[in-house]
């Protein structure tokens, strides 16, 4: 039996030997959500500094929404028929420029449409950068450089919300300009440091590469249909541990501090576990990781309807974190594998997808339920539907069994 020792410097090694383009890109992701200020602070800007009211900051954020969602469809199809490097590129300097021009804009209207133009360009590099790392690495690799990348986000979003505070309190201002410059900063970094990995020519007929080609194989890959209905009723789920979960904490007489500090767990165990657990479960089959995962998120959410306490409460959050470390991997290592090498930016654009719809749909249906029939059937309603998903991952898994070429 190998020593923990042993079994660390293992764990360690396959992180090392993950290509140079996934550990140039973690950075790049970790100094972009450092950054990330212009989004935590939105609403705060846009009814207190513009002086719009809260009824128009909520507008504002759904036109982002809007904009995110028709970018992950254009992203992608970027991303395949041009390159990667070439899409991240102009999201990035798009991005960051568009973050300028924002800073200027005082005219609520006017204001709204270039956000909606900033999520509409800068989200474009996130289906090309997760079909950059599903083209660096091998199949054994994939969960690995997945994890990877999910840390490295959390890290950098766990930076951002003291900093922003920070600036805030000088400027708003400053928010704008420091998320356009760690914008660019990735950008350079795809610059200076990332090279395309495939090579982009036209296709052959029988390769599905247009757009209207892509649509005609989407639409009879029943196997990935099924996969997003999975993930967007995991999002939707999901949305509710940072919509109707403050609200709840709310009503037992917990404070805004008091929640920051319990979700601060959430965060924590991510950062302390998401590596361990990826290289650990790396060896078994992916459904019974997805599935094990949802589970645990199944008894988070449903037991949060009788957590009056806050070890109580802690031990749910524990739950449903361990769930999404199990599941963060996961997922885009399943769309990478399940797409045409020519369509894996589409695959991941649609993939995107449904965290954009998790939140136009999740914010407000959580928020009915819990105001007209209240936590009592929140929870477990929340719980029932994430079992209802247990039971449509059984079946995609037992379909990709007897059909592996789907993959």
């Amino acid at each position: 039996m190998n020593s923990p020792a042993s079994n660390t410097r293992g764990m360690i090694q396959q992180y090392r030997e993950l290509p140079r383009t996934v550990h140039l890109l973690c950075v790049g992701s970790f100094i972009n959500r450092v950054g990330s200020f212009v989004m935590l602070f939105l609403s705060i800007y846009v009814s207190e500094q513009l002086q719009l009211g809260t009824t128009f900051a909520s507008y504002c954020i759904g036109a982002f929404g809007c904009g995110s969602v028709v970018s992950a469809l254009l992203g992608g199809q970027l991303a395949d028929q041009f390159g990667r490097r070439r899409t991240m590129l102009l999201a990035l300097f798009g991005g960051a420029a568009t973050l300028l021009l924002l800073s200027q804009i005082t005219n609520g209207w006017l204001f709204m449409f270039t956000l909606f133009l900033f999520a509409l360009i800068m989200d474009m590099y996130r289906p090309a950068s997760a079909a950059l790392v599903g083209d660096a690495v091998t199949d054994e690799q994939r969960p690995h450089a997945f994890g990877l990348l999910y840390l490295s986000f959390n890290l950098g979003f766990a930076v951002a919300p003291p900093i922003g505070g920070y600036l805030a309190g000088k400027s708003f201002q400053y928010l704008f300009w420091f998320d356009a410059a760690t914008t660019a900063m990735y950008g350079a970094v795809v610059l200076l440091t990332i090279r395309e990995i495939r090579h982009f020519h036209k296709h052959s007929q029988s390769s599905p590469r247009s757009a209207q080609a892509a649509l005609q194989h989407l639409l009879h890959d029943h196997n990935f249909q099924l996969f997003m209905v999975c993930s967007l009723l995991t999002n939707i789920v999901f949305m509710q541990a940072f919509v109707t979960l403050p609200l709840y904490l709310y009503r037992l007489g917990f404070n805004e501090l008091e929640f920051g500090q319990m979700i601060c767990l959430n965060g924590a165990l991510i950062v302390l576990l998401q590596l361990p657990a990826t290289h650990i479960l790396s060896r078994f089959p992916r459904g019974a990781v997805l599935i094990c995962g949802e589970l645990l998120m199944a008894a988070g959410f449903a037991l949060t309807a009788v957590a009056a306490s806050a070890p109580m409460i802690l031990l749910t959050i524990t739950l449903w974190t361990l769930g999404e470390i199990l599941q963060a991997p996961w997922k885009p290592t399943l769309v990478s594998e399940m797409a045409p090498i020519d369509l894996r930016a589409r695959y991941m654009g649609l993939f995107n997808i449904t965290h954009a719809l998790s939140i136009a749909l999740g914010a407000p249906l959580g928020g009915f339920v819990l105001s007209r029939f209240g936590p009592t059937v929140l929870w477990p309603a929340a719980g029932c539907v994430l079992l209802l998903t247990c039971g449509l991952y059984a079946l995609l898994f037992q379909r990709l069994a007897k059909s592996p070429e789907t993959t």
